[in-house]
């Protein structure tokens, strides 16, 4: 579905496996702080049927780096498609933020250690197949999954507003209350 639209550009030289991972724990650090103020009363709230409540955002947003970890760490995604993903995602069990910190720790440490076992030829040039791009580069994927971070990121931040929690932009960037 999303291979045919984005294209492959032969003329991006990206970001070296370091910078990877200094950029996303410049992108997880936020999160984490969204994640502690979620009030363990509120983990059903969902502002829309359809969507997810916020304990299973919560834990979706922790595992999420994992779950890309495992697939371009070991080619091995555990799902053979994005159907199966989104119904996978469907039935994701609700956490409370502190659980979800803990998660957010582990799938961290996973993409921080499969990443190191890559050689910097690997990450920049090796392609693997994934069921959300098709065929792609292991950094492009790399950049696939912080892209997925950030729009949960986002709803997370949203949701927290809808409840009437004091986030503002500097919480969402930096994680600042």
């Amino acid at each position: 579905m999303y291979g045919s639209i984005i294209q492959e550009s032969t003329e991006i030289n990206t970001v070296n496996k370091q910078e990877f991972l200094e950029y996303l724990d410049w992108v997880l650090r936020p999160c984490k702080a969204l994640m502690e103020l979620v009030p363990d009363d509120k983990l059903d709230y969902a502002p829309a049927e359809g969507m997810f409540t916020l304990g299973q955002l919560l834990h979706h947003l922790a595992l999420s780096p994992g779950f890309y970890a495992r697939g371009f760490g070991t080619g091995d995604w555990g799902v053979r498609s994005l159907r199966e993903i989104f119904l996978r995602n469907q039935r994701t069990e609700p956490v409370t933020g502190r659980r979800a910190i803990e998660i957010l720790e582990e799938s961290k440490r996973n993409v921080v250690e499969a990443i190191q076992n890559l050689t910097e030829d690997e990450f920049q040039g090796k392609e693997i197949d994934s069921p959300t791009l098709g065929r792609r580069k292991i950094w492009r994927l790399c950049i696939h999954m912080v892209e997925h971070q950030l729009n949960h990121k986002e709803q997370l931040f949203l949701y927290l507003k809808l409840l009437g929690i004091r986030v503002h932009t500097g919480t969402l960037y930096t994680g600042r209350t």
